[in-house]
């Protein structure tokens, strides 16, 4: 991996004089306004610049003046390609930024295209200009002065500078552009150049109305305090360690297909789930924002994200995946925003096997213990401080109990000292409170259990990763009949997905979807029906027969049963569990297993307990070593499974009833059951019933009642009396009373139906909540989510219409949505079975469509309906709105994430009262060209991502507008300027300023401007 230096971005000038300048973007420009004067005026007339990119084309490119200010107060001026000078992903990301300190900085660099530099006489040639920048000097006037460190260039025979041509070129500190050469300094004898700094450009509102236009996506300023040339090389290194720790994903039953790789390229394997995050309002109305996108569409916009999810949900996954490729600038466009960043992985559960869950910055990017030596004193303070920092904090809920509050202590202090770094916090639903980051400015996502279209997608990943196997076979004929094997087994595995239920509901998680993947290839077709069943299969399967079926003989002089190794395995988990870890030492590890071999006198036989740790390690599938001295489970999930095993075994039910109240402990509960005898289970869940009825409030209550019964629906045998005891015991706690509580009453599946109220007389929030916790129960919650469907309530109803997107389609259509009343509540489309459904349903108020659709599929899909509310969102084809000119009744239309929509010539035939635009739309300059004026629209809501400057073209395509929404997303660091919109006095606007930015003009409206 190679990351190309920000000197790369030094073009060379031609227009009414030769001068130099940088490139912004790939087609962008910044360059020196005096270089294009005709007298003392920039000439903005047409395309008065050619441009010469040394590092992308050959050719000169001509460009378009699109800004330039006065040589005299603003010598900037920006050039528009008309086409890339360079390839966008060989730039290297730009740094821009403020000196702000007014000490000398050295080590900085002027670079451009003099004339001293000429050869020939007349040949351009590149110079790199060394020297210290004097933040002072200059001061009075804007600008910095470079004094250089190398001996002046001597004067030129006609009397002019050696340094004419510079003129544009940057000026760097470090990897940071803070200006661009403007002029050669009287007195200083060619040893000083003048820079006009990049803060004096962007006072200048033609600049920033510009650069949103052209470079919406423009970072930051950084302040700069010195210029440490030694972090580039480090990042550079630190960014190569990241991809070779994190581009890689150990894949479940993906290591026994033949050789001893057991790791696949992220990419091959990551699957894109959903997540759900609550909507937002914005004076009343729906906030454009879906409500259940794909996580990474998610996160772009949301700087700071709690992202709760089960066990083996992918949220580590998703960290990997951000990490790898945020540091190598490769993150899709949804997430542009972060890449470039600097990410510090903080795996909590190392944290705290390293004593601590406050660590310094210092130590953020040696927690990892990544493969790549320290870094340069300061180097993690000065990336925060300049807020290129990904925080990636995974597994909240992986630390004791105790020690949470003092993480989030650290955490909420970290960022309140440096609030531009952008933060991920995983943890499990229930570990942390509903707002256990709110006032911190965090939002919250819920990663979803997949659907079956993602199940099928990642049988589909897994069997392509498995079939990269293929390619390393050096046997061909093998090779070939290997990789028939695996489509034969794909196929299959699919359609038994796709025909039993049952087996879907156990492959909700990656995790365990991998598990069911390997075990259909081991066993030829044969699958386990129970989730313990497929545990047990996949330890066996691990354990077992692995190196036998590799033909691979005691390969560190040890043979092991699958007894022999649950048994040993089992002391470690339970050594874990005991002590709030998750990660322990080799000596730890050792220590445990001694104690294990004490009672297996064959395998003490054959080695030590360190050897027999090696070979745990290197053979069993299910301990890792991920750092130096740090010693875990693959996942969890299996080490809560074999401690389960070993309290059992060991006769310690009483201990794990001790700790029911404790959330670490209750997934060991859950698992202990499916290890338990008739006697056994009885116990158990009678112990977890009195627990519950000694609780001091619902609170605790909750837990322990929802555990009993998680409890009772995995025991093979519950008597009746038993059974009346635990789901008596839930309904007579009612209906949930928030979200808490519905995720306990969710987590027992189906079978909670016979204890939920009928809809009848229950308060709005109540239906809701259960209508939703319904829809994640598959078919069998049909019958009621009818009756929810006919509530009252809208919340009610909402929540049955939010549902379709878990249910069979057609099925819902007919069945639920045909019978409600659907003019109030927003249905949402995210799959073409969806759309051609529609014609069974009668008058949709709301509707959201999502995904791509081309305009020919929503005119049938939408053929017959009555719309008055419209939301497009998310939607790479869609090109023109044609279709809808066939339903004049839209009042309302939202357009987000449309990236190809062009023709908006439709808009003019329709009565459209309001329009909302969200970011990845086209602007107003495009609806402007394709419709004219729209006087018939008087309100707009408008999304912002970054700065925006509120100008004249709102007014002159709407001119009849009475309200503008606006929402400035946390991204957003410019102004936002209302000034210009003071010229309507009618208008009343609505600002939802999340990024906290100035507002320029807002003492035009008084009490027409709400801010919020």
């Amino acid at each position: 991996m190679r990351l190309r230096s920000v000197e790369d971005r030094l073009v060379a000038v031609l227009a009414e004089s030769q001068g130099s300048g940088v490139l912004l973007t790939a087609d962008l420009v910044l360059t020196s306004a005096h270089l294009l004067s005709v007298g003392c005026t920039p000439n903005v007339s047409g395309p008065e610049a050619v441009v010469i990119a040394p590092g992308g084309r050959a050719d000169p490119v001509r460009c378009d003046v699109v800004w330039a200010g006065h040589p005299s107060r603003c010598d900037a001026a920006l050039l528009r390609a008309r086409h890339a000078l360079i390839p966008e992903e060989g730039l290297a990301p730009l740094r821009w930024g403020a000196i702000a300190t007014g000490q000398p900085v050295q080590e900085c660099q002027v670079l451009g295209f003099p004339q001293v530099q000429r050869y020939d006489e007349v040949e351009l040639e590149a110079v790199q200009i060394a020297g210290t920048l004097l933040p002072l000097s200059g001061l009075l006037r804007g600008r910095s002065v470079l004094r250089c460190d190398h001996h002046p260039p001597a004067p030129r025979p006609d009397g002019g500078s050696p340094w004419a041509g510079l003129s544009g070129g940057p000026l760097f500190a470090g990897p940071v552009l803070c200006g661009i050469a403007s002029s050669d300094p009287m007195g200083w004898g060619h040893s000083a150049i003048d820079a006009t700094r990049l803060t004096s450009i962007a006072e200048d509102a033609g600049f920033v109305s510009a650069l949103r236009h052209h470079w919406p996506d423009a970072p930051p300023f950084e302040e700069v305090r010195s210029s440490h040339p030694e972090d580039i090389a480090y990042e550079e290194r630190y960014a190569k360690a990241l991809k070779a720790r994190y581009g890689r994903l150990e894949i479940f039953g993906l290591d026994d297909l033949g050789s001893n790789e057991n790791s696949w390229d992220l990419d091959t394997a990551y699957l894109s789930l959903e997540a759900r995050a609550p909507r937002r309002a914005l004076d009343g109305d729906q906030h454009l924002r879906p409500e259940t996108q794909r996580v990474e569409d998610l996160l772009g916009s949301r700087p700071r994200t709690v992202l709760r999810g089960e066990a083996g949900a992918g949220k580590t996954t998703l960290v990997w995946w951000l990490a790898s490729h945020a540091a190598c600038r490769t993150l899709p466009p949804k997430l542009s925003a972060l890449n470039g960043l600097i990410p510090f992985v903080v795996p909590l559960r190392s944290l705290a096997a390293q004593g601590t869950v406050t660590p310094t910055p210092d130590r953020l990017p040696t927690i990892a213990q990544l493969p790549v030596e320290d870094p340069p004193s300061g180097w993690a303070g000065r990336v925060l401080e300049s807020g290129r920092a990904l925080l990636l904090v995974d597994g909240l809920d992986e630390l004791p109990q105790p020690d949470r509050a003092p993480a989030r202590r650290w955490l909420a202090e970290l960022l309140r000292l440096h609030p531009r770094t952008r933060c991920l916090v995983t943890v499990r639903p229930l570990a942390v409170g509903d707002s256990w980051l709110e006032s911190e400015g965090f939002e919250e996502l819920l990663l979803l259990p997949m659907s079956d279209t993602d199940i099928q997608a990642f049988v589909a990943a897994w069997h392509r990763a498995a079939r990269l196997e293929c390619e390393r076979f050096t046997d061909a004929p093998h090779a070939r009949r290997q990789r028939g094997r695996l489509d034969s087994l794909e196929r299959d595995l699919s359609q038994e997905f796709q025909r039993n239920a049952t087996l879907r509901d156990l492959a909700r998680t990656p995790l365990l979807c991998a598990v069911i993947c390997a075990l259909h290839r081991r066993r030829s077709g044969l699958l386990p029906g129970t989730r313990w069943e497929l545990y047990s299969a996949a330890l066996a399967m691990l354990l077992g027969g692995r190196d036998d079926y590799r033909r691979i003989h005691k390969p560190e002089g040890i043979t092991l049963t699958v007894d022999d190794g649950q048994q040993l395995l089992q002391r470690i988990a339970a050594w874990l569990v005991r002590n709030g870890r998750v990660e322990l030492s080799r000596a730890q590890a050792v220590r445990q297993l001694e104690l294990a071999m004490g009672g297996l006198r064959r395998v003490r036989e054959q080695g030590s307990a360190d050897q027999v740790l090696t070979h745990l390690l290197n053979r069993s599938g299910l301990l890792q070593e991920r750092s130096t001295d740090a010693i875990q489970f693959i996942h969890r999930t299996f080490q809560d499974y074999l401690a389960a095993k070993e309290f059992r075994d060991n006769d310690s039910l009483d201990e794990l009833l001790g700790h029911a109240a404790e959330e670490q402990w209750q997934d060991v509960i859950r698992l202990v059951i499916g290890h338990c005898g008739r006697s056994e289970a009885r116990r158990v869940i009678s112990g977890l019933l009195a627990a519950a009825d000694e609780a001091s409030d619902p609170e605790s209550e909750w837990p322990l009642r929802t555990l009993a019964a998680a409890c009772a629906i995995g025991s093979a045998y519950v008597d009746d009396a038993l059974h009346d005891a635990v789901w008596g015991g839930l309904k007579a706690l009612g209906p949930p009373r928030d979200d808490r509580e519905y995720g306990f009453l969710a987590s027992l599946g189906p079978e909670v139906l016979p204890i939920l109220p009928e809809p009848e007389g229950l308060g709005a929030e109540q239906a809701a909540r259960i209508a939703r916790m319904l829809g994640s129960l598959g078919e069998v919650a049909l019958p009621l989510l009818k009756q929810y469907g006919q509530h009252c309530s809208f919340l009610a109803r909402s929540a049955v219409a939010t549902a379709w997107r878990s249910q069979p389609p057609q099925r819902y259509a007919e069945e639920v949505l045909a019978a409600m009343q659907l003019h109030d509540v927003s249905l949402r489309i995210l799959f073409p079975e969806q759309l051609s459904a529609l014609h069974h349903l009668d008058r949709i108020g709301n509707l959201s469509i999502s995904q791509d659709h081309s305009s020919a599929e929503l005119r049938r899909g939408l053929a017959g309906q009555e719309v008055r509310w419209l939301e497009l969102d998310h939607n790479s084809v869609l090109r023109d709105l044609h279709f809808l000119r066939e339903h004049p009744e839209i009042k309302h239309l939202t357009i987000t994430a449309c990236p190809r929509l062009r023709d908006f010539s439709a808009l003019a035939d329709l009565e459209l009262q309001l329009l909302g635009l969200a970011p990845g739309s086209p602007d107003l300059e495009v609806i402007a060209t394709s419709t004219g004026p729209l006087p018939q629209t008087t309100s707009l809501i408008l999304t912002l991502a970054d700065g925006f400057s509120v100008i004249e073209q709102v007014l002159q395509v709407f001119p009849n507008l009475s309200f503008l929404g606006l929402h400035v997303l946390r991204t957003a660091s410019q102004p936002l300027d209302l000034s210009a919109l003071h010229i309507r006095p009618e208008l009343r606007l609505d600002v939802l300023n999340t990024a906290k930015v100035e507002i320029l003009g807002a003492e035009h409206f008084g009490d027409r401007l709400r801010v919020h």
